[in-house]
């Protein structure tokens, strides 16, 4: 007969833990642990230290930025200033998993207690001597582990595969790497760009999908918002039609018309194109628009 307590709880007392809520570090990233994949050069480690930026300004980030030299980093972060509160660590300064990279990053981790941790990029911290795949696996759950211990944040950045004909719809699908990695974390985060635009898909164990639209100007990215956001570079007046509508609830075609200094029949194609791809729609030809609401 089995005189040890049974490993676990009753889900009772899980529910009953006075546990703090924990807030969204940056608006761009949920709380907890994401991967973010992206091509190379995709602007994935641009994004991390805008990211690491605007923390930092009021909360302390540990940089792992494991490809660069001292010189590279000059360059990459010499917008940053003694009131951003970052540690660098830089390549050749952390070991990786397995040979003892794992106990200094703990101990830098002691040290400074910070509220969120980076790595740019997984790669370097794998272990050695076993497959690829699951050598980013077990650095990923090494990672989980640090982070949810220290009860921090953390962004680890990923390649992503190049795009073929046997692509499915979804673009977490691109991260590099087996299923088995994209379980570890609480939220994945891709960054895509084409046809002008530069996407950040989002989804999450606590959160809903969502899609991003960014530009990059004088080196730092900013949100497109609006209902016709991820179609402003490529149809701009379609963008705006749907930006009006979003705005004042439901428009017939001669209001929008008049609005954007447009003629009737081509706001009215426009509408018509809008409302066969699912993004308007109204009861009959004498209703105005409004927008259908997007999952």
């Amino acid at each position: 007969m089995r005189t040890e307590p049974l490993v676990g709880r009753h889900v009772s007392e899980v529910l009953s833990l006075k546990l703090d809520v924990k807030d969204q570090i940056h608006r761009w990233l949920p709380a907890g642990l994401t991967l973010l994949g992206g091509k190379p050069k995709s602007g994935k480690s641009t994004l991390a230290e805008q990211i690491a930026a605007d923390i930092s300004l009021e909360k302390s980030v540990l940089y792992l930025a494991l490809e660069y030299n001292p010189r590279m980093a000059q360059g990459r972060f010499s917008e940053f200033t003694e009131k951003h509160r970052v540690h660098l660590v830089l390549e050749g300064e952390l070991k990786g998993f397995g040979q003892g990279g794992e106990r200094d990053l703990e101990a830098v981790i002691i040290s400074m207690r910070p509220s969120i941790l980076i790595v740019d990029i997984l790669a370097k911290l794998k272990r050695r001597n076993i497959g690829s795949y699951d050598a980013e696996y077990h650095a990923m759950t090494e990672i989980k582990e640090l982070v949810d211990k220290y009860d921090m944040d953390g962004l680890v950045l990923t390649h992503s595969g190049k795009s073929n004909a046997n692509d499915s719809d979804d673009p977490f699908d691109k991260i590099i790497g087996s299923t088995a990695v994209q379980g570890v974390p609480d939220n994945l985060m891709i960054l895509s760009t084409g046809n002008g635009e530069t996407v950040l898909n989002t989804k999450g164990r606590l959160i809903l999908p969502s899609k991003k639209i960014l530009t990059f100007s004088d080196g730092r990215y900013t949100e497109k918002t609006g209902a016709g956001a991820d179609i402003s570079d490529r149809a701009p007046t379609k963008s705006d039609i749907l930006n009006l509508i979003e705005r004042y609830g439901e428009l017939r075609v001669s209001e929008i018309a008049k609005m954007l200094q447009r003629s009737e029949p081509q706001i009215s194609e426009a509408c018509k194109r809008l409302a066969s791809a699912g993004r308007i729609t109204r009861e009959n030809q004498t209703k105005p628009y409004r927008l259908i609401e997007r999952s």
